[in-house]
């Protein structure tokens, strides 16, 4: 039995999603040696498609710029994903949502799966095939992180790294830790002290229901010239959220907007979680 989790193991501990997402980035001299290394590594059920061009949606690198990337496609979605690869606008799309894409563009990786991915044997290929980029000696991993979200849900952060050791650690842990709320509340208190937010933002009410920490960060919403609110300041809270879920290593997402507990039409702000659910 293979001693590592499938690499969205937290995702799914936390019932976040809906899709799964694991970014990566290595030494840029090892573009041609990773390609390489993924090429050769054994991959069932998926289908290699090389696309050179506008990629709207790119799943790494940058999208809507004209790259080359290396779509190793579920073999389901083959067909469907090609058909939006050739269209006048690029774009890796697939009607019924549920799909895995693993894409290699210079000295980055991307695994995308959306709903989960397809059932079967393909999670345990993509887990493979992240042990073997982080054990190759072929190759440099500087960075990695696993998200969820996608399909109108904001990002979840769960876990990064800037090393192949702390990735395989993270792929052998086999529970999670209570988190520490004290270092929580401390970090959060410091992000939010920085210039660019402590003129916007400030921390309210905090609460902590098992083993999770919830807090209420408070700022005008206002409403714009078509009379809906503007949510533009609660978008920015997911870069705090981003940076505390990473000093703290524990899960972090920026949830829905604040009401006044008085007036349930006013609203005051955002809600911000960190931590595991029951």
């Amino acid at each position: 039995m293979s001693p590592f989790q499938n690499w969205f193991w937290e995702i799914e501990r936390c019932r976040q999603g809906p899709d799964y997402y694991f970014n990566a980035s290595f030494a840029p001299s090892d573009a041609e040696r990773l390609a390489d290394v993924i090429r050769q590594h054994p991959l069932p059920d998926f289908l290699h498609y090389r696309f050179v061009g506008n990629l709207t949606n790119a799943p790494c690198g940058k999208s809507n710029e004209h790259g080359s990337y290396d779509l190793y496609i579920d073999r389901n979605n083959y067909a469907e994903v090609i058909s939006g690869l050739i269209s006048d606008q690029p774009r890796i799309q697939c009607a019924h949502c549920i799909w895995d894409i693993i894409c290699v563009c210079g000295c980055f990786v991307a695994i995308e799966c959306g709903y989960g991915g397809v059932l079967g044997t393909h999670n345990q290929a993509e887990t493979s095939l992240i042990v073997a980029l982080a054990q190759s000696k072929q190759v440099t991993l500087q960075y990695w992180g696993v998200v969820s979200g996608g399909d109108g849900y904001g990002p979840v952060y769960f876990r990064t790294g800037t090393s192949a050791t702390e990735l395989l650690t993270y792929l052998q842990t086999k529970e999670p830790t209570k988190p520490d709320f004290t270092q929580i509340e401390t970090e959060l208190r410091l992000a939010l002290s920085e210039p660019k937010f402590a003129q916007t933002y400030r921390l309210g009410k905090c609460k902590i229901q098992g083993w999770q920490f919830q807090a209420i960060i408070l700022h005008e919403i206002q409403k714009n010239a078509s009379h809906a609110w503007d949510m533009a300041p609660h978008a920015v809270l997911n870069e705090i959220a981003y940076t505390v879920s990473q000093k703290c290593q524990v899960p972090g997402y920026v949830g829905g907007a604040a009401h006044d507990p008085n007036d349930f039409y006013t609203l005051i702000g955002s809600s911000i979680t960190f931590g595991y659910p029951l």
